[in-house]
């Protein structure tokens, strides 16, 4: 799971989407630094990720671009199901992709000074490139991936895994479906036992 689908799988409470949104700046106890809600949204993170990476669905697809892009495969289909989420956002919610993302960015912006210096740095190209609305075409996911490839520590070729991704995007999204009704359910009932006041 990528930006858009930590920060949809959050619901309403856009304190508990910005902590989720920043987790992957913030490492161990740090996030104790934190207000109780934005701790909540990092420890939603977290199990996100754990969840997504031991389901077998989320496995399968990964092991598709193994073979090309070996430990950037789990990278690329977190971006792929970004891309699935924000193409059929209606599915999920009747707030248009357009305007769930300008009042999300508008809450990171009133909070700028408490995020994450990577963060802050991040913010201002997402808001300028609509990030969230880009994944929902094969044209803004390609600019994403590009931009990405630059930032990868190796070379990755994330830009290049696009034509294998149309090849099987069929399977990827009819399984994607069945996925994402199921971390649905397990984020809901982790929400239920975070408690607020950490």
């Amino acid at each position: 799971m990528n930006y858009l689908a930590h920060t949809y799988l959050s619901g309403d409470d856009y304190n508990i989407a910005i902590g989720n949104f920043i987790a992957d700046s913030v490492k161990g106890r740090e996030y104790k630094n934190y207000p109780a809600l934005w701790q909540k949204g990092i420890l939603l993170h977290r199990f996100i990720d754990s969840y997504t990476d031991s389901h077998l669905i989320f496995k399968n697809h990964s092991k598709i671009f193994f073979d090309s892009h070996r430990h950037y495969s789990r990278v690329l289909i977190d971006l792929f199901y970004d891309h699935l989420l924000a193409k059929n956002w209606d599915k999920y919610n009747s707030i248009s992709l357009s305007q769930f993302s300008k009042e999300f960015y508008n809450k990171l912006l009133l909070n700028k000074e408490h995020l994450p210096s990577k963060i802050k740095y991040l913010l201002k190209y997402m808001i300028r490139d609509d990030w969230f609305t880009s994944y929902s075409t094969l044209e803004g996911l390609k600019k994403i991936l590009t931009l990405m490839e630059a930032r990868t520590a190796y070379p990755s070729m994330l830009s290049n895994s696009l034509d294998k991704f149309v090849k099987h995007s069929t399977r990827i999204e009819s399984q994607f479906f069945i996925f994402f009704e199921d971390i649905q359910k397990a984020v809901k009932n982790k929400l239920l036992n975070i408690p607020s006041e950490i």
